[in-house]
């Protein structure tokens, strides 16, 4: 059965008009369409894509923990601050590890809100990886007694009586540095009679919820330790998603001042878009705050292109430095015209370290980038063994700014303890004023090939959109033309032509061998 010339016009024309409509409509509404999906799939939802992601770890995490191990400690304790001689020793340190960490997250008691939140906590779990670590967790550590620099530091400000009874106790009870295996310095813990006493005293300023000291105890595995979680979702605006609101259900805890203490920055697992973004916060429960990172350079994994976020100087400046962190330091006076900057008083420290003594229940802890690194040259100058190290001491998160797909992460921080002299002690009588390093330890986690591979289709969807836009108008617009040109060639064959396209168009037949002869 053959097709009528009408038939035949109406299908090429048909076709022709349907493929460049489609087209110029793709074309015309294809960031919409983009935007639209990418608002569903990326926005915290119980459907999207992004909730999987973000309920389980989707990608593997490590911690790297090394301690620092005080080689000269018995020399420090021995000798007779009360009339120095001007051959002070120097604490010196040795760096132990890594004691490497598998870490996986999982949020739980998830609440989805009307204000466009999601209220959850979130258990971490960590297990140890022997064969990727530098020694075991039967390993010792030498370092300062944190239990009795935390005592003392939190009697500094009471009534003297006070002081005379708990330092008595401290001084029978509690050496200045104390050796511990590296498991009871993590997770595990260890007991202490003095952390039993002033636990069990039941008085506000020694209200420690712990039964033991680790510097990770009792994280594993808890649901209760990181607080309590209040984030957007972003499905009302998504430039906020991962944003938090609020934690502990407060807004601003009482732990910093002004905008310092105001709950704010990412979680760290979810971004928006941060193609203009110059900057970005994380809020870190550890800080009971947040750290800002600033954009740096250029940075690729597995074929797709992002941006390094960086820890610099003013990520724990507290004033000193840069005027605006000055709420950091509740010690800082600020002083002279605007362009000067803080000046350190009392308990203040120089640039470079953050107190988190009000989060961590009175211990005189401060955290700090590695080795000391971007802070103030001082707290090199008073101990020994530290070198910092841009390529193994630098913070910075690589995030594809199109997506906010985290690419590489490498959290880097050390804890500190304080020691400093106490007029009322007896065992820290006339101590030099240091910082001593702890422990630091890298969080560390990579996008993996899936992961890269959706990134990748997200940040080629506007490609795809316009390929099949001039596909597809290409195609109706040459359907189109070459029925135009049929046309007004007269091309068109009705039901006995039994051809599309006219004899100039085709070729000639060829003539069969036995076909008949028309010579007369």
């Amino acid at each position: 059965m053959t097709l009528s010339v009408a038939t035949k016009k109406g299908l090429v024309f048909g076709f022709g008009v349907a493929l460049l409509l489609i087209g110029c409509f793709i074309g015309g509404f294809w960031t919409m369409i983009v935007d639209a999906i990418l608002s569903q799939e990326m926005a915290l939802s119980k459907s999207s894509t992004s909730f999987g992601m973000w309920e389980e770890t989707p990608i593997p995490m490590e911690i790297q923990v090394h301690f620092f191990n005080w080689t000269n400690a018995l020399e420090f304790e021995e000798y007779n601050w009360t009339s120095p001689n001007g051959s002070e020793p120097i604490p010196e340190f040795v760096e132990m590890g890594p004691y490497v960490f598998s870490e996986h997250h999982t949020k739980v008691n998830i609440t989805w809100n009307d204000n466009n939140t999601v209220t959850f906590q979130q258990i971490r779990k960590w297990e140890f990886l022997q064969e990727k670590s530098n020694g075991s967790l039967e390993d010792e550590v030498t370092n300062l007694n944190v239990i009795a620099v935390t005592v003392e530091h939190m009697i500094r400000h009471m009534n003297p009586l006070v002081q005379i009874i708990v330092d008595t106790l401290v001084k029978d009870l509690e050496p200045l540095f104390v050796t511990k295996k590296v498991r009871e310095l993590m997770f595990e813990g260890y007991e202490d009679e003095l952390l039993n006493i002033t636990t069990k005293l039941n008085v506000s300023q020694f209200k420690v919820p712990f039964d033991k000291f680790g510097f990770f105890y009792p994280r594993n595995n808890s649901r209760t330790y990181d607080g309590v979680f209040n984030m957007h979702t972003g499905t009302d605006d998504l430039n906020v998603l991962g944003l938090m609101s609020a934690w502990n259900y407060e807004f601003h805890p009482d732990y910093y001042d002004g905008n310092c203490g105001k709950i704010t920055g990412y979680t760290g697992e979810l971004f928006p878009p941060l193609e203009n973004d110059e900057s970005f916060a994380l809020f870190a429960p550890e800080l009971c705050s947040s750290l800002t990172l600033n954009k740096k350079e250029s940075y690729s994994r597995l074929g797709v292109d992002g941006y390094k976020f960086v820890g610099d100087d003013r990520t724990f400046d507290n004033g000193t430095k840069y005027r605006d962190n000055n709420c950091y330091c509740a010690k800082t006076q600020m002083v002279g015209t605007e362009h000067d900057v803080g000046k350190c008083t009392e308990e203040c420290m120089p640039s470079g370290v953050r107190g988190i003594s009000k989060c961590r229940y009175g211990a005189p802890i401060f955290l700090s980038f590695p080795h000391f690194y971007k802070a103030d040259p001082s707290y090199l100058r008073s101990v020994k063994g530290l070198s910092p190290n841009k390529d193994l001491h630098e913070f910075y998160l690589a995030v594809e700014t199109e997506t906010g797909i985290p690419l590489d992460v490498k959290a880097r921080m050390q804890i500190n303890l304080l020691l400093q002299s106490y007029s009322f002690s007896k065992v820290f009588a006339n101590m030099p004023k240091v910082l001593m390093p702890a422990l630091w330890f890298t969080q560390s986690a990579e996008v993996t090939s899936d992961l890269a591979d959706l990134a990748k289709l997200l940040i080629n969807l506007p490609a795809i959109g316009m390929g099949t836009f001039f596909g597809l108008a290409g195609i109706g617009a040459l359907l189109i033309l070459a029925g135009i040109v049929i046309t007004l060639r007269k091309g068109w064959k009705g039901d006995e032509g039994d051809k599309l396209l006219s004899d100039s168009f085709t070729s000639v037949a060829p003539t069969s061998k036995n076909a008949p002869s028309t010579s007369g």
